[in-house]
């Protein structure tokens, strides 16, 4: 299994994990096949990763999804959405804690998923 940018994902790809919304709705479930009509969804709901079978993502440039890449998206993210505010030092740290927040949403949401799974 191999976590992918969603950009490098390609029709007939299947899905090793559920791909849910931040707001936790669930987009697709895991053996998915993933098509052209897929992937323009998950784009529009803003996924960035899918998870993919092994034997789906040969050949594609993965990575495991250890947690300082997760919140090294996060921070990236919220930068680029609040550029302009970021010389402030109260906007750092007002950038800091949301981090914080959607970072500890994102571990519940995926520890809740993993149980479900199991």
């Amino acid at each position: 299994m191999h976590l992918i940018d969603l950009d490098k994902a390609k029709p007939g790809m299947t899905l090793a994990k559920s791909v849910y919304t931040l707001q936790d709705v669930l987009l697709l479930k895991p053996d998915v096949r993933l098509t052209e009509k897929n992937i323009h969804i998950l784009k529009s709901w803003g996924i960035h990763e899918v998870w993919i079978d092994d034997a789906a993502g040969e050949g594609v440039a993965g990575r495991m999804g250890p947690e300082h890449e997760r919140r090294a998206f996060i921070d990236d993210e919220l930068r680029v959405k609040f550029s302009e505010t970021l010389p402030d030092p109260l906007m750092e740290e007002i950038l800091r804690i949301a981090g914080n927040i959607l970072e500890k949403r994102l571990q519940k949401q995926e520890k809740n998923h993993g149980a479900q799974k199991s």
